[in-house]
């Protein structure tokens, strides 16, 4: 089975798009107004997670909603945890987090602020987390006991970080960082699903591209919701998954 997630809640409370996708997929990581959302939107989509039987995680990030969240912040621990205080404030009864955007990618490679957002989850009593299974962060969740939902992209590319040990999304300025045919998303969410591979992009210095095929774990599978074939890729991987 295809365990689909999906960034949702993100464009208000009435998107047609988002409603939509609520149909179709299993985890909705609703945002809570780091870098998008609102109270009527987390209301909004908490409700039709319930009553669709959808798990639902908090998705939290950087305070940064000019950006989306989308760049990295140079902000103390002690002000990251008051601002993911007042996000989680919309979803305190929620027990799974998912970060987003550059906290999501800087957690998985810093492992000063990994831990600092394990301390957070653990105050806060989360139980699982949604991460990259070979990431810093899910590295410190484990060792406090937080349970890791391994999580790859559908419609993302992969490439290696610069140390060469992990795997991270492309950067989204790259032409190729994401995938706009639904045909190739579907293609690499069966080949992560059905065979635990991912094709890993590598760009020279001449700016000659490579692809190897690399191992991935993943227990779920993202969707983002302003992906411009979110919708069309969510409803195709769900009459798979039922297949």
């Amino acid at each position: 089975m295809i365990k689909i997630n999906c960034d949702i809640g993100e464009r208000g409370p009435d998107h047609p798009v988002d409603l939509e996708l609520m149909n179709e997929i299993h985890i909705a990581n609703i945002a809570c107004g780091g870098h998008a959302g609102d109270e009527e939107s987390v209301a909004v989509f908490r409700k039709l997670a319930r009553e669709n039987n959808i798990q639902v995680a908090a998705h939290l990030s950087y305070p940064d909603r000019e950006n989306f969240g989308r760049f990295s912040m140079e902000i103390s621990h002690d002000k990251l945890h008051a601002s993911l205080d007042e996000q989680f404030a919309l979803m305190p009864s929620e027990k799974m987090v998912k970060f987003h955007g550059a906290l999501y990618n800087d957690s998985c490679v810093d492992p000063a602020l990994a831990e600092a957002l394990t301390d957070w989850l653990r105050a806060n009593g989360i139980d699982r987390i949604i991460t990259p299974a070979d990431s810093a962060l899910a590295r410190k969740c484990r060792d406090a006991n937080i349970q890791v939902v391994a999580e790859a992209f559908a419609e993302r590319r992969y490439t290696y970080t610069p140390a060469g040990d992990a795997l991270q999304l492309v950067n989204r300025s790259k032409a190729y960082a994401c995938i706009h045919d639904c045909d190739q998303a579907v293609e690499q969410t069966l080949n992560i699903v059905n065979n635990n591979r991912i094709e890993v992009v590598t760009e020279s210095e001449d700016n000659t591209i490579s692809y190897e095929s690399v191992p991935i774990e993943a227990d779920t599978v993202c969707i983002h919701s302003d992906s411009d074939i979110s919708l069309e890729l969510a409803k195709k991987l769900a009459k798979i998954s039922k297949q």
